[in-house]
């Protein structure tokens, strides 16, 4: 069932939140301003390994959303692959 905050979220919205979600996963190594810079793209803007396993662990508690990086790398792409695959997830009776 969708909340109200999730009906009223756009992709602009969930883009942001899910930039400051690398933000803080990497300890600020990653800025907002950095994604911005690597058009999204993690591995461009500097998220090393350490941040991507905080960033998955970061996205499963927010919004109940597991992503396997063997079964399903494509999804820590960047900032739009994550938001896709957190939207499916939603759609799917996910939390956010």
């Amino acid at each position: 069932m969708s909340t109200a905050h999730e009906a009223a979220r756009t992709g602009t919205d969930l883009r942001a939140e899910i930039e400051l979600l690398v933000e803080t996963a990497t300890g600020r190594v990653v800025t907002v301003a950095d994604l911005r810079a690597a058009d999204g793209e993690l591995d461009r803007a500097g998220v090393n390994s350490i941040g991507y396993i905080n960033l998955m662990e970061v996205l499963e508690q927010r919004y109940d959303a597991v992503i396997d990086p063997e079964a399903d790398p494509e999804h820590l792409y960047s900032v739009d692959s994550i938001a896709r695959f957190v939207t499916a997830r939603l759609a799917r009776g996910g939390r956010a």
